[in-house]
């Protein structure tokens, strides 16, 4: 049966929109179907060098960890001893404690997740750290540690940003004294470890607000009333993606090209593939 001819299954009744399947829905809608509403596994792999992602994707679940743990209380020379294994973390972590945390409200979340609700869906984030400030500044960051800084403009559409800070505004009141916290207080901020831990800023405003839960409700009424979900006309795209033998689209991508600007999806993506993997009885 064609694509076009076989009849959508539906998104499960408990199914949470995030900023992964956002993005993934905004890269390519063909592989938000196969991912979220089929659920089919991976087929292929996202890039030809399949150990040195995996080990790179692991280097940077390793580093969150770390900076969970130094902002829950551990001490940071403590925690540093046990990276004498990797030249590579020693250093992004030596960054984080020179810049990570400069000019931070003291009240601090790591790891912790919000939700709201949007177009009779739930809407989720989950936050490397809300820095907040009583009455003050309500600050969301986000490590990353690609050796690469994009350009800002490149960062303000993405869904993490647009998501991030929308859920904040609407959920975080239990974190602001029972009130929700006015959008102009709000800003989040990329932090780049591996890049001597440069910050790009991103304020927010009533306005933005606005903007953004219109473009939200667009998109999930769109995907609910979807009967297909075309491939993407960027197959540039298609290299990194491990539902391309699926859709006829070529080779995997090099390391080298790969984006790792949005590292929280090719995280969740590691996890999910090794959650899969473990369910395959031999």
């Amino acid at each position: 049966m064609s694509a076009r001819m076989r009849r959508r299954m539906p998104l499960r009744a408990d199914f949470a929109f995030s900023q992964g399947s956002l993005g993934d829905y905004v890269d390519c809608a063909r592989r938000f179907e196969l991912r979220y509403i089929q659920r089919l596994r991976y087929p292929s792999l996202d890039v030809q060098e399949a150990l040195q992602y995996e080990n790179r994707l692991r280097q940077g679940d390793r580093f969150h960890k770390l900076a969970q743990q130094r902002l829950l209380g551990l001490p940071a020379e403590l925690l540093g001893r046990s990276l004498a294994d990797d030249d590579e973390l020693r250093r992004w972590w030596e960054n984080f404690l020179e810049h990570g945390l400069t000019g931070l409200p003291r009240r601090r979340y790591p790891e912790i997740t919000l939700e709201t609700q949007l177009g009779g869906r739930r809407l989720v984030a989950k936050y490397d750290l809300l820095a907040i400030e009583a009455g003050g500044a309500a600050v969301i960051v986000d490590w990353k540690t690609s050796p690469r800084v994009p350009r800002k403009d490149s960062l303000e559409g993405r869904m993490q940003t647009v998501v991030y800070r929308y859920v904040l505004a609407m959920a975080g009141a239990h974190l602001h004294g029972g009130r929700r916290i006015p959008p102009e207080r709000i800003r989040m901020e990329y932090c780049y470890v591996a890049a001597r831990g440069e910050r790009l800023r991103f304020d927010y405003s009533a306005a933005q607000l606005e903007a953004d839960e219109a473009r939200l409700r667009r998109m999930l009424a769109d995907i609910e009333a979807a009967e297909t979900f075309p491939l993407t006309s960027d197959e540039r795209r298609c290299q990194f993606c491990n539902y391309r033998s699926l859709c006829d689209r070529g080779l995997a991508g090099s390391l080298e090209a790969f984006d790792f600007a949005d590292e929280e999806a090719a995280e969740e993506d590691f996890a999910l593939d090794f959650d899969q993997i473990a369910e395959i009885e031999f």
